[in-house]
């Protein structure tokens, strides 16, 4: 698979400053707060939480259509069916960014989405199981739908991953 991402406009232009002017006073939700770009930028800079906020936001290409510009799905993905339910569709794209020691909870993708991630700057890990494995230490529903976790994923990785990755 060749490398799409580094001929994105997003990978040359996404800096910090650059997305500051962009967003100007969108505000964006980040674990339950509202933040601006520039809010976002300094309380991720300052940080120093096991658990730190991840910006997850579904509605800002609407409202902000430069940022769907900057990228395009890549060849591979581009059957979607979903898009015959026009505005029906379920959500299907959000624009995530989280400083060190941040990231998503165990959780199976909903609608039974085959998502695709691309990572513009610095790096993310993505730890899967098989979906009929339980990690350790993650307690689930018996539907699935909600699980109980540590308190911090930095906790679940010192805890239960094998590799040091801090």
């Amino acid at each position: 698979m060749a490398d799409v991402v580094t001929a994105w406009p997003a990978f040359a232009d996404w800096s910090e400053e650059y997305l500051n002017r962009l967003c100007g006073d969108y505000r964006f939700n980040a674990g339950g707060f509202s933040f601006t770009m520039q809010g976002y930028q300094r309380y991720a800079n300052a940080h120093k939480d096991d658990n730190a906020l991840y910006l997850f936001d579904k509605s800002c290409f609407k409202a902000i259509p430069a940022l769907a510009d900057a990228f395009e799905v890549p060849v591979y993905f581009r059957d979607d069916l979903f898009a015959y339910l026009e505005e029906e569709r379920p959500d299907y794209r959000w624009i995530i960014i989280g400083p060190a020691r941040s990231g998503s909870s165990f959780h199976k993708d909903p609608n039974c989405t085959s998502a695709w991630n691309a990572v513009i700057r610095g790096k993310k890990r993505w730890i899967m199981f098989p979906p009929n494995v339980t990690p350790p230490g993650v307690h689930a529903s018996k539907d699935g739908a909600d699980v109980a976790t540590p308190v911090a994923l930095y906790e679940w990785f010192m805890d239960f991953y094998s590799v040091s990755v801090f």
